[in-house]
């Protein structure tokens, strides 16, 4: 074996090592940035509403807790228990992109409905969210719009909050 082919070989053992590392799950997810938002993460008693001007919650709003998994690709989804458009609603369907280093944004959208099963909102959320340096966290501030079933605009409002990664 040559010494050129030695230089193959070991190249390619340190590509196979990094992408490996660089897909991993868990809470040292990396990619070539570092610390990577895909996963699944939760927020435990979070007031359900801001106030969009000064950021403080709005007063007898509830708390809420909410699951958010982010998968590779920019798709995920979001499960809450926002009690404000009744007791049943969808699982919402969320894309995102990464906006800089520990910078991202999604936008998420889920049906809700009355216990007949009449169709009463469209929710659409946008936020944008930090990532922690050691990838566990992420806090958040965000806006969600309720729409009626003709698109009519009903209700915007504003969230934030910090979320940790799950793991085992």
């Amino acid at each position: 074996m040559n010494a050129r082919n030695s230089i193959k070989i070991i190249a390619a053992a340190f590509v196979l090592v990094f992408a490996s590392t660089a897909f991993a799950q868990g809470s040292k997810d990396l990619d070539l940035f570092g610390p990577s938002l895909v996963g699944v993460w939760e927020q435990v008693n979070v007031p359900l509403e801001y106030d969009c001007a000064t950021g403080e919650p709005l007063p007898g709003t509830p708390t809420i807790r909410i699951m958010q998994t982010f998968n590779s690709g920019g798709t995920g989804w979001v499960e809450d228990t926002a009690p404000v458009e009744g007791p049943y609603r969808s699982t919402g369907a969320t894309v995102w992109k990464r906006t800089s280093l520990r910078g991202y944004t999604y936008t998420n959208r889920h049906y809700s409905f009355m216990p007949d099963n009449t169709f009463i909102y469209l929710v659409k959320q946008r936020s944008n969210l930090r990532l922690s340096h050691d990838g566990n966290s992420f806090t958040e501030n965000g806006q969600f719009e309720l729409f009626a079933p003709d698109g009519s605009l009903v209700y915007t409002g504003c969230f934030q909050g910090t979320s940790q990664r799950l793991g085992l």
